[in-house]
């Protein structure tokens, strides 16, 4: 039984993206109402759907934050990739708007996988100084940390590769068992979360099978109805394709992830290979496997490849 005043919407940050966009969608299916910070509204309008509604509000500004977060109980809360100084400035731009429009409780989604004990590799260190700022903020909250995201399969290269070399190359080797999760169900697990008033968690949102790159691969072969072969990328080529979309040093920070998981094999097992069982307050959730998941997606799959 839901514990969430229905009459106020949810807050669901970053609403126009892979990730909440699938807690946008979670949350209307279960009959509840979203209001969504956005910089431009004229740059929204997919978000123009019932049930939604647009605020004005950017993580860089504190105040148009506090705007946003006026009359909210709950929230979900992610912030986007970057360095870790500019994600922390924009977690704790949130959570004084939170603290100040009175919001009870909210979900932290972090945005890659993580370690709960400090260490240097850049995306947990971030990881950890929003954690730590949200637990300075006072406020309830739990903390959601994906494996690996199967979105990433639908990124444009991805697809590209898939449909037109029939290969899946991502930059991990193949013997790295991972139990790969997505976006709609770590939204799905949010929303369950935030719905029961499950405060005070840190749960690791992982799919129900470890696979090896090959095992993977037979996954997606079953659901795209075609062959698709996994090869590892070399870290150094993964790097530069990455500069050359995102711009020079980019690369080696979203890189230093994957080359700490090279590096630390027993630490790449802890965080991303064991599958997702039930836990308080997610009992009854049950991650989709990866065949069916590839299955309901074949049109975005073959959008532009067929």
């Amino acid at each position: 039984m839901t514990r969430i005043d229905r009459s106020k919407p949810i807050l669901v940050f970053l609403a126009g993206g892979v990730q909440g966009g699938a807690v946008v969608r979670a949350a209307l299916a279960r009959g509840l109402r979203v209001r969504a910070p956005v910089r431009d509204r004229t740059r929204a309008a997919a978000l123009d759907l019932p049930g939604i509604a647009l605020a004005e509000g950017d993580l860089d500004d504190a105040a148009s934050l506090a705007d946003a977060s006026s009359g909210i109980d709950h929230a979900v809360l992610q912030v986007p990739s970057g360095p870790a100084e500019a994600m922390t400035a924009q977690a704790q731009n949130a959570l004084s708007a939170f603290r100040a429009a009175g919001v009870k409780s909210f979900i932290l989604k972090l945005a890659s996988a993580s370690r709960p004990l400090a260490c240097e590799e850049p995306s947990f260190v971030a990881n950890q100084m929003i954690e730590d700022a949200a637990y300075r903020s006072g406020l309830p909250f739990t903390v959601l940390r994906p494996t690996l995201y199967l979105d990433n399969l639908l990124k444009p290269s991805a697809r590209r590769e898939m449909m037109v070399d029939s290969v899946f190359a991502p930059p991990i080797p193949a013997s790295q068992r991972i139990a790969w999760t997505s976006a709609e169900d770590c939204a799905e697990a949010a929303l369950t979360l935030l719905e029961q008033d499950e405060m005070g968690g840190d749960h690791r949102i992982a799919g129900r099978e470890s696979l090896t790159g090959d095992e993977l691969a037979a996954r997606i072969s079953a659901g795209l109805g075609r062959a698709i072969r996994y090869r590892g990328q070399p870290l150094d080529a993964f790097e530069r394709e990455i500069d050359a979309a995102m711009g020079a040093g980019t690369g080696r920070r979203i890189a230093s992830k994957f080359r700490y998981f090279a590096a630390h094999p027993d630490e790449a097992d802890t965080i991303l290979a064991r599958p997702f069982t039930p836990e308080p307050g997610l009992e009854t959730f049950r991650p989709t496997d990866v065949e069916s998941w590839v299955r309901t997606r074949q049109a975005e799959f073959h959008d532009g490849w067929s």
